[in-house]
């Protein structure tokens, strides 16, 4: 028999709050059904890491989970546990950035006023 898995989604703040209370309790019942839990980052971090590959070694980069994510609510066996979350404003995402550098990540900064084609493409992504 196959195990059957549900994806947990990682967030930010006070879904991460949650997590960290909820998901050893579903581990607890869902281990007792031969269930996998299958952490899925989709934190703000994690998408910033996952939008700028090409700035990062190859040991920090990261899958694009919410992408993957969207590819698998199209079957019919998949199961997602995804605790609210909301956009990051631009000085949050700006915060992640600084943050990410100061542990190593060679990210881009975040241009709010592109002014070439290069900080185009990166506002975009």
């Amino acid at each position: 028999m196959t195990n059957s898995k549900i994806i947990y989604t990682k967030t930010d703040e006070a879904p991460a709050l949650a997590t960290q209370s909820l998901l050893p309790i579903i581990k607890v019942f869902t281990h007792a059904a031969d269930i996998d839990i299958e952490l899925s980052d989709i934190s703000l971090s994690g998408r910033v890491i996952a939008s700028f590959p090409s700035y990062l070694t190859e040991q920090q980069r990261v899958d694009d989970a919410l992408a993957k994510l969207g590819e698998l609510v199209l079957k019919p066996d998949t199961n997602i546990i995804k605790l609210p979350n909301i956009s990051a404003s631009v000085p949050q995402l700006k915060a992640t950035i600084k943050e990410l550098q100061q542990k190593g990540y060679n990210l881009p900064e975040y241009p709010e006023d592109p002014q070439n084609d290069e900080q185009k493409k990166i506002k975009a992504q």
